[in-house]
């Protein structure tokens, strides 16, 4: 009798978990796991293509997933605008402070590279208090580079998986990713993206 009800016991909880396992969503649930990026249901080593016939990643020598985003004016902006120039994606939000740490030194990079390397600031403001709080504490450390603002969250943790901030990542002239930055970033380890030679 006994193992009788062990067994009905198992039979319920392989059942339970089965059940569990196919209501729960397919993406990874570790966020910080770039290999497991899926985007359309497009994996790393995929044979499916997206409409531009690009598979995209988050690994060196991948494509960088494309967005489209507004920026604090209210324009429009997509990462392909920039195709053809080097491109600093970073992801931050004003109550973050090694965010504020390295702010200074984006500014004084966008000062001296703006014309050559475009750096976009991707502000998570589906965390913060407003949109409007976001322009304010640009306006009030006078910082002058442009900012996104991600409202949705469709692009910081959805396409680039970002689970700690201020996260960057350093994208060539072809859209492809060189480096992930994970903290704050320096002024030289951008000068020297700035500098570095096409591959």
């Amino acid at each position: 009798m006994v193992k009788k009800i062990i067994a009905v016991l198992l039979l319920v909880g392989f059942l339970s978990y089965a059940l569990w396992q196919g209501l729960s969503p397919n993406e990874a649930s570790d966020n910080s796991n770039l290999s497991e990026y899926k985007d359309l249901n497009i994996k790393k080593g995929d044979s499916a293509r997206q409409a531009s016939g690009q598979a995209y990643g988050l690994e060196p020598k991948d494509t960088a997933p494309p967005f489209t985003l507004s920026d604090t004016s209210g324009k429009s902006v997509q990462l392909s605008d920039f195709k053809g120039k080097k491109v600093i994606l970073n992801f931050w939000a004003t109550w973050c402070p090694p965010c504020q740490k390295e702010m200074p030194d984006m500014q004084a990079f966008y000062e001296k590279y703006g014309n050559d390397v475009q750096l976009l600031t991707v502000n998570l403001t589906s965390s913060e208090g407003s949109k409007q709080a976001v322009s304010k504490f640009l306006k009030e450390k006078q910082f002058t580079f442009r900012v996104l603002l991600d409202d949705q969250d469709s692009v910081g943790s959805k396409k680039y998986r970002v689970s700690t901030i201020p996260t960057s990542y350093f994208i060539d002239e072809e859209g492809k990713i060189v480096q992930r930055v994970n903290g704050p970033m320096t002024l030289k380890q951008m000068e020297n993206f700035a500098q570095q030679a096409a591959n």
